[in-house]
């Protein structure tokens, strides 16, 4: 029985489509983390930044890391666990000639942050994601 090439060249594209559409995560860190379900965007603000950001290492602890670094191009996805009615979102500007430290507030209800940065130019989105309604609130979960 001979062989169409065609059909070998039909599998073929079926399978890099297909794996093109595949998300393989190898490592469990705060950069490949994603938001749950059921969580909702409560706050965003954005901010520039001509350096890398730096995340404070506190409100990254529960991620699995003692530090979080955001370049341009690159997003990142980090569960928060605050003890306080604020929670404040603290990041530095790192290679910049200014280098204070800067912060955001989120509303108390926020259990997941997300920063995310464009491949080119200096601003970024801090996003606040939580329970609104608070039936699932992060006290409630502990």
């Amino acid at each position: 029985m001979p062989t169409r090439p065609q059909g070998w060249l039909y599998l073929t594209t079926i399978a890099v489509l297909a794996a093109g559409c595949a998300t393989v995560s190898t490592d469990d860190d705060a950069r490949n983390a994603r938001l749950p379900t059921g969580v909702t965007l409560l706050e965003s603000d954005r901010n520039d930044c001509a350096g890398a950001i730096a995340i404070d290492e506190r409100v990254v602890a529960n991620a699995g890391r003692a530090d979080l670094v955001v370049q341009r191009g690159q997003n990142a996805t980090f569960e928060i666990d605050a003890d306080d009615d604020d929670v404040e979102i603290e990041w530095t500007c790192v290679g910049s000639a200014d280098t204070d430290r800067n912060s955001v507030e989120c509303p108390e209800e926020t259990s997941h942050v997300r920063v995310t940065r464009a491949t080119t130019g200096d601003e970024f989105l801090l996003e606040c994601y939580g329970d609104r309604d608070g039936s699932v609130s992060r006290r409630a979960r502990r």
